[in-house]
């Protein structure tokens, strides 16, 4: 689908989002290039109208701004999912926080190794 569709469809222009996004979330154009895998001139180029995001970028950018306003010619606001959610439904975040440093050692070691199991990805 082509982001241009949206031009015609509502007042605020998609070059206008991506400035209003980013303004949301206080940070520069290569804060925002930095975080999407783009250059400065990128971000600066769609907000100035010379060039258009793709419809995946934008998502991101509402995604990486919390911006919740709808994109041009959507009626509804895009659904941000924080990315801060505890992902363990029967381990307590709390608990984990207050253990000591080598505890949280052996217990991001024990993690480590059930993951490689599973051929998760480590980062190293």
């Amino acid at each position: 689908m082509s982001v241009q569709i949206f031009y015609t469809l509502r007042s605020m222009d998609i070059k206008d989002w991506i400035l209003a996004a980013r303004n949301h979330a206080k940070i520069t154009q290569t804060q925002l290039g930095d975080r999407l895998g783009v250059s400065k001139g990128n971000v600066s180029a769609w907000e100035n109208g010379r060039h258009e995001a793709s419809y995946d970028q934008l998502i991101k950018i509402a995604e990486i701004t919390a911006y919740s306003e709808p994109l041009p010619g959507l009626e509804q606001g895009i659904k941000v999912v924080p990315t801060s959610v505890w992902p363990f439904q029967k381990v307590s975040e709390s608990k984990i926080k207050s253990l000591q440093s080598d505890e949280r050692i052996q217990l991001e070691t024990a993690i480590l190794l059930s993951a490689a199991q599973l051929g998760l990805d480590i980062k190293a």
